[in-house]
């Protein structure tokens, strides 16, 4: 007789006694610290029709999420790969011009990119601020906040931004194809693969020269000093990470100008959490934003932490 059926998928774990009980503090630490600094506790589905994941800003969060038809409807329905897009869809409904505080904790699941990612089940929990655009200090320090609260003390923040190479790549017109390989081709830091594909593709040599300056752009502060001769937008992009640097009590900051953590959605401030001898990213956060029903913009800053990371951590570290 087979016993199959008693085990569990590839990439998902039951979570069991003691190591419930740990994770359940953690949860309840989290959301107990997000409570009182203003913010209110959402419980988004977790099941979405298929068509709608992620709005019109994230065909990637679509290619992540697993879908399934029901008889009863029509529509083809999808387990959430990700949670910000969700709290942005209810912030949208709401229509409001003011600020909102949003927190929340909950599953996601995604389909694995490659056969290297870590497991498909993530429990997360995060919150996001709508309608200001003068929070990366708050938030930051909330995400290190968060850290600290559940034992965390030795970790480091990687932050970055956006709109530099968003400036370079949309001055070349590429097709959302070819501007797709680009990315991931930065994202892998060749730059042998970078300058063989950039021929083929005809990319301007002064465009090719910039994405491989901003490629070695990582580590201090220092490491952004030839970035601001680009562009008047990359100027700006600088002395904003050289203010945030400036601002946030960490000890140990790393500056990436390439290596954008999540989904493709962000815009502007970009960052993530890193603990030593752990492969995969804490938390991830940074700006992005939605288009309105009176079509403008409300911008939007958030983070979520992985929470299973963070008691896989905790164990280890006993």
């Amino acid at each position: 007789m087979t016993t199959d059926y008693f085990n569990l998928p590839d990439g998902v774990e039951d979570i069991l006694s003691e190591r419930a009980l740990e994770l359940e503090s953690l949860r309840r630490t989290l959301i107990d610290l997000y409570s009182k600094k203003g913010f209110s506790l959402v419980y988004p589905s977790i099941i979405e029709y298929a068509d709608a994941i992620g709005g019109d800003v994230n065909s990637e969060l679509k290619k992540r999420a697993f879908t399934f038809s029901d008889n009863s409807i029509s529509n083809d329905i999808a387990i959430r790969p990700d949670i910000s897009q969700q709290i942005a869809r209810i912030d949208q409904a709401n229509n409001s011009k003011e600020i909102k505080k949003y927190c929340y904790t909950g599953e996601v699941i995604k389909k694995r990119k490659d056969s290297f990612a870590k497991s498909i089940l993530a429990i997360k929990s995060g919150v996001e601020i709508f309608g200001s655009n003068n929070s990366e200090i708050e938030i930051l320090d909330l995400l290190l906040e968060s850290l600290d609260s559940v034992g965390l003390t030795s970790s480091c923040l990687s932050l970055g931004r956006t709109e530099v190479l968003d400036e370079i790549i949309k001055d070349e017109n590429l097709s959302k194809p070819k501007e797709k390989k680009l990315r991931e081709i930065i994202s892998n830091r060749s730059e042998s693969n970078l300058i063989e594909w950039s021929d083929l593709n005809k990319i301007k040599k002064s465009s090719l020269e910039k994405i491989i300056i901003l490629m070695h752009a990582y580590g201090d502060i220092r490491c952004l000093e030839k970035i601001s001769s680009f562009s008047k937008l990359a100027k700006n992009s600088v002395e904003s990470l050289k203010v945030i640097v400036e601002k946030i009590s960490h000890e140990n900051i790393h500056i990436d100008m390439t290596d954008f953590p999540g989904f493709n959605y962000h815009e502007g401030l970009v960052f993530s959490v890193h603990a030593d001898n752990f492969g995969f990213a804490i938390a991830n956060g940074g700006q992005y934003s939605y288009q309105q029903a009176s079509s403008e913009k409300r911008s939007a800053i958030g983070f979520d932490i992985d929470l299973i990371s963070l008691l896989n951590i905790k164990e280890n570290g006993k």
